[in-house]
């Protein structure tokens, strides 16, 4: 038996939404996992990845199969798996989220579980820590993460591109969290529950007009912004060359446009402006994805 896994990129937050949204891109990593005889577990990890991650007791892909084999009380299964890996790791783009679905995922379909997409959640949260990434690769569009409620997707504009500024420089998530203060003042808190309010209004009409006030932030933005030098620069260069809306990806470094209209423009004018900070980096132009993760299984 062997299963293959496609999950999607996903991007967190949307600037108000700290820790409750996620948009799930067109950009996916494949892993192939194979039931052998006997019960070791391996991975490739794919060319070029780090040696570490060709130790299933480090690389979050085997060690979420494990905790979730373990979490379904299901009995010991050799596993032989293969990934090829296209999300960029540490950019803000859910690289570890997809990991740890992609592991957990293939113990559900190796293990035949009855698990539904709340108990798939719990695992991916339990383990990686980022529940609204994890919604939107499982989901897919944009998932909404309310403590204490399912988690739920909406579909949003097939027309919308994401352009993303990657730079080459990587941002750890929890380095990121560190800066985020604790507690908001109550006009910050307000500020932000609009924004969330208008950023869920201007992709369900849609009201692309909107999103620039809507995807504003008090919450964890400048704080993290002052880990990321030109970000805040970045961020203005794509709303000046007519992006919709534009904020931090997830916990940074990359930074994430949105617009309906040839995206060309808002790439040059990112790569301009990085190139005049010496943000050495690249682009990506995706598509949001209204579909989540596929899990095709062989017999």
């Amino acid at each position: 038996m062997h299963v293959n896994i496609a999950v999607p990129a996903t991007v967190a937050n949307l600037g108000p939404g700290f820790d409750i949204f996620a948009l799930a891109l067109q950009l996916q990593n494949d892993v192939r996992c194979e039931q052998i005889t006997g019960g070791e577990v391996t991975i490739d990890p794919g060319p070029g990845a780090p040696a570490e991650l060709r130790d299933a007791k480090r690389n979050l892909v085997t060690r979420a199969f494990a905790h979730a084999s373990q979490a379904m009380n299901a009995p010991p299964v050799g596993a032989r798996f293969v990934c090829v890996n296209r999300i960029p790791m540490a950019r803000g783009l859910g690289s570890s989220a997809a990991a740890a679905l992609g592991g957990i995922l293939a113990a559900v379909a190796l293990h035949r579980a009855p698990w539904g997409a709340d108990e798939v959640l719990d695992c991916a949260e339990q383990l990686e820590g980022h529940r609204d990434n994890a919604a939107a690769a499982l989901l897919g569009g944009l998932a909404i993460c309310a403590p204490g409620a399912p988690s739920v997707q909406m579909n949003v504009p097939d027309e919308l591109w994401c352009v993303l500024y990657v730079p080459t420089a990587t941002l750890a998530t929890e380095e990121a969290r560190r800066v985020v203060p604790a507690q908001f003042s109550r006009a910050d808190a307000i500020f932000n529950a609009g924004r969330c309010a208008l950023v869920v209004r201007a992709l369900a009409l849609p009201d692309y007009a909107n999103l620039r006030h809507a995807m504003t932030d008090r919450w964890h933005q400048a704080a993290r912004s002052a880990l990321i030098p030109g970000a805040g620069a970045l961020i203005d260069a794509a709303l000046d060359a007519g992006a919709a809306g534009a904020c931090l990806a997830g916990a940074g470094p990359s930074v994430m446009a949105l617009t309906p209209l040839d995206p060309a423009p808002v790439v040059e004018a990112m790569e301009a402006r990085a190139l005049r900070d010496n943000i050495t980096g690249q682009s990506l132009v995706l598509r949001v994805r209204n579909f989540g993760a596929r899990v095709d299984v062989h017999a």
